[in-house]
Parts: structure tokens; sequence; C-alpha cells
């Protein structure tokens, strides 16, 4: 079952150049957004939509998943100590 990916171009750009292709290789493992045997990926518990994370390194790129539709939205990417500030640890 694959899913259609978006992402916010403005989440790409503040991405270091360095580690652009890392975080864009890991964003097309979402085409099968859910968690696996891998751990890489990871359902975010207590909110109020479903939401996941999935770790790219020092990455954290978070992500919804609308299953009618097969599409996952990339909210976030973040370091792993930004996302930890905004978000605790998850």
């Amino acid at each position: 079952m694959s899913f259609d990916v978006f992402v916010l171009p403005e989440l790409l750009e503040k991405i270091p150049a360095e580690r652009k292709a890392q975080i864009i290789s890991a964003i097309k493992e979402l085409n099968d957004p859910f968690p696996g045997s891998s751990g890489n990926k990871k359902e975010i518990k207590g909110t109020r939509k479903a939401a996941y994370r999935l770790r790219a390194g020092n990455f954290r790129i978070f992500y919804n998943v609308d299953k009618d539709k097969k599409e996952v939205y990339v909210f976030d990417i973040l370091t792993s100590e930004q996302a930890h500030k905004k978000y605790g640890k998850l």
C-alpha cells in the first residue's frame, strides 16, 4: 500500500545542505508511513490527531497520515535537540 507524501518546501529549505540528501531519502520511506520492525517510525501518543515521528540520523521528521486519501503530510523537520525542546521526549 503506497501513500503520496507532501512536504512544504520551506521545511526542506531550513535543512543544512550536507544533510538534505539524508532527509529526502528518509522522507521517501514515508510511502509506507506506519511503524514497523525497523524502529525508525513511531506513533506519537497523546495527540488529538494521529501523528508520527521518523528518525533520520540526528533529525526527526513529524507527519500525519490520512488513511482514506492515502496521503502523508510532513509538518515539521527538526534536529533531535530541537524536537525535545518543542515536543518533549518522544
